[in-house]
């Protein structure tokens, strides 16, 4: 069973219109100022997950600033689920800065049906002290509510790329150790986060509800990380995610096979963890 973790779609009015949805929206901009940076609706994943034999994958649209641009981006998101029910995953996407309004779409959201809460992200500011102390709420409401909470997160080093933050592993740590029981799912491996999982003291405590995506792996780093993944946080805390419509399957297939992954290993990543997470019949 192939479930992906991590997609973006986009009701039509933003595909069809970028420019319009950027004003006040550094963060958009930042990412979908570019015409060549896809937006895709629910046909377009749909298409992608039938051609790669997939059961359904976890999708959101983006954490605008503007309530009414979230609302728009999350409504779209959970009728496109009661079209293509057990196919896509809703999940909730807000801006932390937000603050209370940021909590009572959430809380909207959740009453609707959706199954998580992501990916959330402040891409220009990073994650500082304000960011997580915004955060540290939504993280309470999710574990309230038994979801996980999808996090933007980014390797504090190497090449810039539209999208990386300002991020350091200390300020993810600290966010996760004081919203521990919450159920994380980290994006793009984390930032590396997870080879801490080595540490003897503390981190298996901490990092016990972690989960990490493979979600744009393959700009990032080499196949030889799914090995050192596997031997230090271990396979079942590892999920597949495409960041469709960025990537697809395929160019990770080509991954799974560098980094000579078991059929046990690949079962597990590419959709039995999350089906385990998310409460998933196989």
């Amino acid at each position: 069973m192939i479930l992906d973790a991590h997609t973006h779609i986009f009701p039509p009015e933003i595909c069809r219109d970028r420019v319009r949805y950027l004003a006040g929206e550094p963060d958009f901009a930042l990412i979908y100022e570019n015409p060549a940076a896809r937006l895709v609706g629910v046909e377009d994943l749909m298409g992608a997950l039938d051609s790669w034999g997939a059961r359904g994958a976890c999708s959101f649209g983006f954490p605008f600033t503007d309530t009414g641009k979230a609302a728009l981006c999350n409504d779209y998101v959970l009728e496109a689920a009661k079209e293509h029910p057990g196919r896509i995953i809703p999940f909730a996407c807000i801006n932390p800065a937000l603050g209370r309004a940021a909590l009572r779409e959430v809380e909207r959201c959740l009453a609707a049906g959706a199954r998580g809460v992501g990916e959330l992200a402040s891409y220009k500011v990073g994650l500082g002290e304000e960011v997580r102390a915004a955060l540290g709420p939504i993280a309470s409401l999710c574990h309230e509510a038994g979801v996980p909470l999808l996090l933007h997160t980014n390797e504090p080093v190497g090449h810039d790329y539209p999208g990386k933050s300002r991020m350091e592993i200390g300020e993810l740590y600290s966010l996760v150790k004081a919203n521990r029981e919450t159920t994380w799912i980290l994006a793009h491996w984390g930032g590396g986060l997870f080879s801490y999982e080595l540490l003897k003291k503390e981190t298996a405590e901490v990092l016990k509800n972690v989960y990490y995506d493979t979600s744009a792996g393959p700009f990032l780093y080499n196949p030889a990380i799914y090995r050192h993944f596997i031997g230090i946080a271990g396979v079942r805390k590892l999920l597949f995610g495409t960041d469709f419509p960025l990537l697809e399957l395929p160019r990770y297939e080509k991954d799974f096979e560098a980094a000579e992954l078991s059929e046990e290993e690949r079962t597990l990543i590419l959709g039995g963890n999350l089906a385990r997470l998310l409460g998933i019949d196989g």
